[in-house]
């Protein structure tokens, strides 16, 4: 399935999400200034980074700087090694990820985890139908990391980095372009990952009340279509 990317606003882009929820294809962001693109996620494989690199050239979009990972899960950072720029994210994932990159990836070990823990099947089986080379695949390390809150300068766009965490992943963060007023909140607010969820495991709508903010009116996450605030508030009072 081809994805095509689409204009947000004056700044931000998407590429969305893949709607088969087995593909495990999450949410690619897209921000840009005048000289510069800067990835929020990098996608589940370099063949959708080669997918995103053709899009990016259809809409005309500068060259891509710099990659923020929202968190360390697999379906938003294996693109990563298609694209020869640093990485931001949180400490914590940097220092998952790093711990990540020394294990043997590929089918063998991928079939060798499945047995020990069938619970991974979903996961692993994705991972295999995503990476087309396991020879030429590498995780990509961030290189500038924080702990609670960081600013980037993208060519005169300000963006704004804030640690979150939640159940998802302990190092998830939330990005923020408030030029024009879009968060992208990753899985920030999803229940733990498959093989770790508990029978009563839920979204936090805890933590979506508390990325409210007037400011903002585009919530950007990786498995779904973006929220609108007003969509946001509907949400949340539905669900009350």
């Amino acid at each position: 399935m081809e994805l095509k990317l689409t204009q947000l606003t004056e700044h931000t882009w998407l590429l969305p999400h893949h709607p088969d929820e087995a593909a495990v294809q999450s949410s690619i962001g897209v921000i840009v200034s005048r000289n510069e693109s800067l990835l929020v996620d990098a996608g589940n494989s370099p063949r959708l980074a080669r997918q995103l690199k053709t899009e990016l050239a259809r809409c005309q979009l500068p060259p891509v700087s710099r990659i923020i990972y929202t968190h360390h899960h697999w379906d938003h950072v294996y693109g990563a090694c298609a694209f020869e720029v640093p990485v931001t994210a949180h400490a914590v994932c940097k220092a998952i990820l790093e711990e990540e990159s020394r294990k043997p990836w590929g089918i063998d070990y991928l079939n060798e985890e499945m047995k020990r823990d069938p619970k991974l099947t979903a996961s692993y089986t994705a991972r295999a139908k995503a990476i087309e080379d396991w020879a030429s695949f590498s995780i990509l390390i961030p290189e500038d990391v924080f702990e609670k809150e960081s600013l980037i300068d993208l060519d005169g766009v300000t963006l704004e980095l804030e640690h979150v965490g939640g159940e998802h992943a302990e190092d998830s963060i939330v990005v923020k372009v408030p030029e024009d007023g879009v968060m992208f909140i990753g899985d920030c607010y999803y229940p733990p990952p498959l093989h770790l969820r508990q029978p009563d495991s839920a979204p936090s709508l805890d933590m979506l009340r508390s990325l409210l903010d007037d400011a903002y009116q585009l919530y950007v996450e990786g498995h779904d279509k973006p929220f609108t605030q007003t969509e946001l508030l509907g949400f949340l009072q539905a669900n009350t």
